[in-house]
């Protein structure tokens, strides 16, 4: 994955990424957890997704990605074996204070690549307190990046974690974790029938799982030749949104114009 390594900031000079906020100021901001996937899925599956598909979008924006963010609250796999537990409280001032170092170090654009689903919220309100504390517009960003529609017509099966993961430790050109075949498929699922209920019901709460399959399911139809096509279903959707970053830039002056110089609500 050689052709990657130029978009990597971990992997650059302090002299080379000066010379890149001369003509850019944009970077890819991936986050992550450290938990347990299930029987075969590496605990860092959260970091591999979300740093690979950051990766396929600098690609595409010609843009840098950030070293990950790795250690950040788990959600319902505390407990299990691998799972690092933090706060919610240390994740949401970590992400932030992070994130606020980008913006001091010359880096006024940043996309935080979240898909950890307890981060997501996390995450959101680290962007709306650091434009109360900074003014600075900072992205979270969640994309869509295996639509069921896009996977059945290229793999006949829809998105998971399973084959999300196997793609993107190929991009990252890391080992593939063993492809094994169930006695038993298994869906995901939550360990009560109350939490369908109440989540039904429009509730959030707190929750573990109570066994390792519920997170993640286990699924016989996932095959090793189809990461090469799930990738390509990554990319397409990388495609799709080639203008973000135009987006994202008139939108920060759009907001900077509407406060310095309008004031509607002065008026």
């Amino acid at each position: 994955m050689e052709g990657y390594f130029k978009y990597r900031m971990e992997l650059l000079s302090s002299e080379k990424i000066k010379e890149y906020l001369k003509k850019k100021d944009l970077v890819i901001l991936p986050t992550g957890s450290v938990e347990m996937h299930g029987p075969d899925i590496p605990v860092g599956c959260d970091i591999f997704i979300t740093w690979a598909t950051s990766i396929l979008f600098a690609e595409k924006w010609q843009c840098l990605v950030a070293p990950p963010i790795i250690y950040t609250y788990p959600g319902a796999s505390d407990f299990w074996s691998g799972t690092i537990d933090v706060s919610v409280e240390i994740t949401f001032n970590y992400i932030k204070e992070v994130t606020k170092g980008f913006l001091k170090n010359g880096f006024n654009k940043v996309i935080i690549m979240v898909f950890h689903s307890p981060l997501i919220p996390i995450v959101q309100m680290v962007v709306r307190e650091i434009f109360r504390e900074t003014g600075k517009i900072v992205l979270s960003f969640t994309p869509n990046i295996m639509p069921d529609e896009k996977m059945v017509q290229k793999v006949r099966y829809k998105e998971g974690e399973d084959i999300w993961v196997l793609a993107s430790l190929k991009i990252l050109g890391l080992p593939l974790y063993k492809i094994r075949k169930y006695p038993e498929e298994k869906p995901i699922s939550y360990p009560f029938e109350t939490q369908g209920k109440l989540r039904k019901y429009g509730c959030s709460f707190p929750w573990i799982f109570s066994r390792n399959y519920q997170h993640t399911g286990l699924r016989n139809c996932v095959k090793e030749e189809d990461i090469d096509k799930v990738i390509e279903v990554m990319r397409e959707v990388v495609n799709e949104m080639p203008d973000l970053p135009e987006i994202y830039e008139k939108y920060i002056k759009e907001m900077g114009k509407l406060i310095k110089e309008e004031n509607p609500w002065k008026k």
